[in-house]
């Protein structure tokens, strides 16, 4: 499995961090939180992972984190596709 990350937002206000990240999680239909962490909640599903991560290169700065959970194309994918 591929992973890709991209950062959705990033800045020092939690509040507004929270609300960009309820945004996102409604957005991309990821349904309620399955877990949370210190900085809030965390939302899990087959295609993407989303939560708030401190920014480790910058002390007091936050980020909302999407993760996608690229799948491989299997042999069946490619014989479907001709590819």
């Amino acid at each position: 499995m591929k992973i890709k990350r991209e950062i959705v937002a990033q800045g020092a206000d939690q509040e507004a961090m929270r609300q960009k990240l309820e945004e996102t999680a409604a957005t991309h239909a990821m349904g309620p939180a399955n877990s949370s962490n210190e900085h809030g909640a965390i939302y899990i599903n087959a295609q993407y992972d989303l939560r708030i991560e401190r920014d480790p290169g910058t002390w007091g700065q936050y980020r909302v984190m999407l993760t996608h959970k690229l799948q491989p194309k299997t042999s069946l994918w490619r014989k479907l596709t001709g590819r």
